[in-house]
């Protein structure tokens, strides 16, 4: 008699957790980070799907005239088809992160699969010389339960966002920046692309989020440097 209620009851939690599991604000094991508990006027800038020329080396001059650092969460397969481009991220000092080497969802896939986007991206990146901890940041946000597990036994942080512009959407710069600036609190984590096709907008309203959150007493750091 208790038993059909007993499989509709785990059906549903399990429902509940696998929602929660795609979704940038839970992870069931080991470390993730969404912002960093802080009063101070910190934030950082973070970049996805990258490198990804012009826009990308379009950026690095950008942050580099307004004396900002952000981390770039990198993929693999873009590494080895843009090196330079990556190599002037390393350059200037930007954090490099681990984005996957293809960019798939992470879900459904092998343990043998995910170990393995993983630690070619990581290889790469150590080739080119970055020899700081290398985060990682799961495709889409995606995780359920498989890659949370992997990340933990590999000890590695997954970094996730706070506050996602949504510029894969929009087109307008300043509709752009103006979310992010109607919705930045401190120690946020802030997601932005600088791949997945024309970024001109991007790089836009990244000039209008920094010079205005700077006139509002803002300073940015790389992940690393906030986690710190």
């Amino acid at each position: 008699m208790y038993i059909p209620i007993i499989i509709a009851v785990l059906f549903i939690t399990y429902l509940l957790l696998d929602k929660l599991a795609q979704t940038s604000k839970f992870q069931l094991l080991g470390q993730y980070f969404t912002k960093v508990n802080t009063q101070e006027l910190v934030v950082a800038l973070t970049y996805d799907d990258g490198p990804n020329p012009p826009y990308t080396d379009q950026l690095i001059d950008l942050l580099n005239q307004l004396g900002v650092k952000a981390t770039f969460f990198t993929i693999g397969q873009n590494i080895e088809a843009h090196t330079q481009t990556i190599q002037n991220l390393i350059a200037n000092k930007h954090e490099i992160g681990n984005h996957s080497y293809s960019h798939q969802k992470l879900i459904w896939k092998t343990p043998a699969f995910i170990r393995s986007e993983i630690n070619k991206t990581d290889e790469l990146i150590r080739k080119l010389g970055v020899k700081q901890e290398i985060l990682f940041r799961a495709p889409y946000g995606y995780k359920r339960f498989t890659l949370p597990y992997i990340l933990n036994k590999m000890q590695k942080k997954n970094i996730l966002w706070n506050l996602d512009s949504k510029d894969y959407h929009a087109s307008n710069p300043e509709v752009i920046a103006n979310y992010v600036i109607n919705n930045v609190t401190p120690g946020a984590i802030i997601l932005l692309h600088d791949g997945g096709g024309e970024r001109g907008a991007t790089i836009a309203a990244t000039e209008i989020i920094v010079r205005t959150l700077q006139a509002q007493g803002y300073k940015f750091q790389t992940v690393s440097q906030m986690l710190k």
